[in-house]
């Protein structure tokens, strides 16, 4: 089907994946249930497809930069390949229809409860494989496309009335795809990605594509449906950070938002992840808050009563009932690996000390030899603190949340066991879009350049001396509807950075666990698009090179080694709980 003699299949109990000619998906169950067998088989089909249809030179060529833009533009290619093998094989048909529902299962257009939890990329894909093969959107998504259809229809709906005109024509199709991202205003009518400089160096079309399968699944959960946020943010990143350019954004913002962007409280749109060149950002610059006033610093306790607590911790224990005897597998690895660096050894041949029995068999032997004797001693182990800085921004909702809070509460049980102090601390903001820092802002004729402009809202999950039993119920706090907003990287990594030096112990290690840049709506509306991510480039160089504290990240379908110099990207939220144990126990096993 792919029209290449040299493709190579393999089955994995991880989320099926493709590279190059190599093909990974889904290993069924045991017992072969026929509908495991064709998801598996839709899989296969797919990336089939993919190589036969797809041409990556191309498709690079016309991405756009923006993160959701370019999730929705991977999107609309992927319909049109699998569009193509479903209107030539009905077998391929039924296979691809299985996996779909497959991929539905986890995707959040199935738990959406509105327009902002609807990932665009999701809801436009299964739109546009309606218009191209006549099939409707699963039952699975309805509900939550049905949130954004209207909105799309009257925005884009000649375009993707066109685009089965176009099907076979990879190079016309994409040109209609990126009229379709105009139209919903995902990306600038006059900033076509074909005139960008980025888009002339040599290669780099085809290392993006790549890599478009992972980008996808990491953009879909920062996805928005409120246009007009996106394309705001947008015109930021393609403005430098110089202090004139950034007054333009504010006043072409004022004017276009009229001052109502603090007043949709908890309905909010998902942050976007911008990944800029490393180019965009000068080393020098003075950030600041307009003003702490309304940040906070919480116990988790303080945030719900002990009744609701309870209630999300057993929630958070259903959702992850599977994964958490692997995690425990892996944390019980760690502990052995860290206990046996805390054993005693002996030291053996020394003048004095413990008659060694072992060796008096060579006395015996030759009565010339001296006797020998040995001393125990104990191995050094510094005494240890571990901080796990969880990123709780909206863009984490869903499973990459779950995941993160049942292994950070797994490994602070281990590490307690092991003699390790745990501290386990969230970020994200108080409100969407700003609140009453913006509000402030407002109310003082809105003075240039204000820096950052929404409130903090720092987590305090489980503090180092606390015993992991009494904290364990507030690590389900992370599945409360409405905790998860924005992120303000920068700041929350000082903020555990300096408890952590307040620390007494000798060995100070801090674990960021994030899916992407920082995001503030409303700080990058005022500001240079690169604000935020200058000052975390900032903080993390100085925590680098200056602090007695080690710093590690884990980035869940993020590049967060652009940031960290000790860092690792995974691209399924799934393989968290072993990503940690590895960096965790790489950390131990250096020191010794």
């Amino acid at each position: 089907m792919s029209g290449e003699p040299e493709v190579e299949l393999n089955f994995t109990a991880d989320a099926p994946s493709a590279s190059g000619k190599s093909m990974k998906v889904t290993m069924p169950g045991r017992t072969m249930p026929i509908e495991q067998i064709a998801e598996a088989r839709g899989q296969a089909d797919s990336f089939a497809l993919r190589l036969r249809h797809h041409d990556a030179r191309l498709h690079g060529k016309g991405a756009p930069q923006e993160a959701v833009a370019r999730a929705v533009f991977d999107a609309i290619e992927q319909a049109r390949v699998e569009a193509l093998g479903s209107r030539a094989m009905a077998g391929v048909k039924e296979n691809l229809g299985r996996a779909l529902e497959g991929r539905l299962k986890s995707d959040p257009i199935t738990r959406a409860r509105g327009r902002d939890e609807v990932p665009l990329s999701s809801a436009v894909a299964l739109m546009v494989r309606e218009r191209l093969t006549g099939q409707p959107v699963p039952a699975l998504a309805e509900r939550g496309v049905a949130f954004v259809r209207d909105w799309i229809e009257e925005k884009a709906g000649a375009e993707l009335d066109a685009l089965e005109l176009t099907i076979d024509d990879q190079a016309s199709y994409a040109r209609l795809a990126t009229r379709l991202l105009e139209d919903l205003e995902l990306i600038a009518a006059d900033a076509t990605p074909e005139t960008e400089p980025e888009d002339g160096e040599g290669g780099e079309g085809e290392e993006q594509d790549k890599g478009e399968n992972q980008d996808e699944k990491s953009d879909e959960d920062g996805g928005s449906s409120d246009s007009e946020m996106e394309v705001r943010a947008e015109a930021s990143d393609a403005e430098a950070s110089e202090e004139g350019e950034a007054r333009e954004t504010q006043e072409d913002y004022d004017s276009e938002t009229d001052g109502d962007l603090g007043d949709d409280g908890e309905d909010g749109m998902m942050p976007v992840r911008p990944n800029r060149p490393l180019s965009d950002l000068t080393p020098d610059f003075d950030y600041h808050a307009y003003t702490s006033r309304f940040d906070e610093v919480v116990e988790a306790g303080e945030l719900c009563d002990d009744e609701e607590l309870t209630r999300l911790r057993a929630y958070l224990d259903q959702q992850l009932v599977h994964l958490q005897g692997a995690v425990t597998k892996l944390a019980n690895r760690l502990q052995r690996r860290l206990m046996a660096q805390q054993s005693r050894s002996w030291a053996f041949d020394q003048e004095e000390g413990l008659l060694d029995a072992a060796r008096l068999a060579r006395v015996v032997i030759n009565p010339t030899h001296s006797l020998s004797y040995k001393i125990e001693r104990e191995t050094e182990f510094r005494d240890t603190v571990v901080t796990l800085l969880i990123d709780n921004s909206g863009s984490m909702r869903g499973r990459p949340i779950s995941i993160a809070a049942i292994s950070a509460d797994i490994m602070a049980r281990t590490l307690e066991r092991c003699g390790v102090k745990t501290e386990i601390l969230g970020f994200t903001t108080r409100a969407w879009k700003g609140g009453q820092s913006r509000e402030a802002w407002l109310a003082a004729g809105r003075p240039p350049a204000p820096g950052r402009l929404n409130d903090l809202r720092h987590i305090v999950y489980k503090r180092a001396d606390e015993p992991w039993r009494r904290a364990r119920k507030n690590l389900g706090l992370m599945m409360r509807e409405g905790l998860l907003k924005e992120n303000i990287d920068g700041e929350a990594l000082l903020w555990a950075h300096n408890r952590l030096l307040a620390r007494p112990e000798d060995r100070k290690i801090l674990m960021v666990i994030s899916d992407g840049a920082p995001v503030d709506d409303s700080t990058l509306s005022v500001n240079s698009g690169s604000y935020l991510e200058r000052h975390l480039r900032q903080v993390i160089h100085w925590i680098e090179n200056r602090s007695p504290v080690e710093l590690n990240a884990i980035g869940i379908g993020h590049d967060v080694t652009r940031y960290y110099a000790r860092a690792v990207t995974i691209m399924d939220a799934e393989q968290l709980g072993g990503t940690m144990v590895e960096q965790l126990a790489g950390l131990f096993e250096d020191e010794r």
